[in-house]
């Protein structure tokens, strides 16, 4: 949740993200579909709070939840509920963006919302106050880092980073953007795409939706246990829905 990219593609889209969190917080269970209030979800489901932070539908529309909106805040806890419960929340709706219209954000911690819905990518930023939508060209390839993790200089260093990779690409697909959330600065593990900091704060999974040509293709990795999961299904077509195929000790991941 706390280094998100979105890269268009020609019928399609891209949308990874690094997890980044105290490793004391449980492994988080893998992608699959639920059923709720009408809806079928995809999403890999928190192992404290049951939420998630990233989340899609058969439509294809897709949102992905970082900590922090526009600087570092201080907590102020008890919060009213789990910034996790936001998106499964907002996604039982029709229209996602239209439910954020609508909902409740006070007594949730500051966080942002990147958007995928029906061709059009909205970043959307709760401050603990205001809410603040901007809209962003599709056609161009964006990454976020959030804020609680991360200072300025960093962001635009991790940014940099991100243009030059862009720059030299000459055909993007989910395995290369994948290699670059994994594996740029590696020896650098304060900001570098994947962290371990003091062995308490480390990036400890990556997700990443591909839709292309109405098929979807639901990838994640849970580097505390080493085990990936794939779920690839045809949107508009869930039914019936199955589990996804694991590499690696599937029971283990979902304790």
């Amino acid at each position: 949740m706390c280094t998100v990219s979105f890269i268009p593609l020609k019928n399609g889209v891209i949308l990874t993200s690094n997890r980044d969190e105290h490793i004391s917080r449980g492994i988080a269970q893998y992608p699959e579909f639920y059923l709720l209030n009408g809806q079928k979800l995809a999403f890999p489901k928190d192992a404290k709070s049951g939420g998630t932070w990233f989340i899609t539908n058969e439509n294809g529309d897709t949102g992905v939840l970082l900590n922090g909106a526009f600087e570092k805040h201080m907590p102020v806890p008890p919060y009213r509920k789990s910034r996790g419960f936001v998106l499964p929340e907002l996604f039982q709706q029709a229209s996602p963006f239209e439910a954020i219209k609508q909902y409740e954000f006070s007594g949730i911690e500051n966080c942002t919302i990147v958007l995928w819905e029906q061709g059009q990518l909205r970043e959307i930023k709760w401050d603990g106050k205001k809410l603040h939508t901007k809209n962003y060209d599709p056609r161009q390839a964006r990454i976020w880092s959030s804020v609680t993790l991360y200072d300025t200089d960093m962001i635009n260093k991790r940014h940099g980073w991100f243009r030059n990779w862009i720059a030299s690409q000459t055909h993007i697909n989910q395995q290369n953007i994948l290699h670059f959330h994994i594996n740029t600065q590696a020896e650098n593990t304060t900001f570098g795409l994947r962290i371990l900091r003091n062995n308490t704060i480390a990036t400890t999974s990556i997700t990443s939706l591909c839709i292309q040509h109405l098929k979807a293709s639901f990838y994640h990795k849970d580097f505390i246990q080493q085990i990936e999961s794939t779920l690839d299904y045809d949107l508009l077509n869930v039914a019936p829905i199955s589990s996804p195929v694991i590499a690696g000790n599937d029971i283990a991941q979902k304790n």
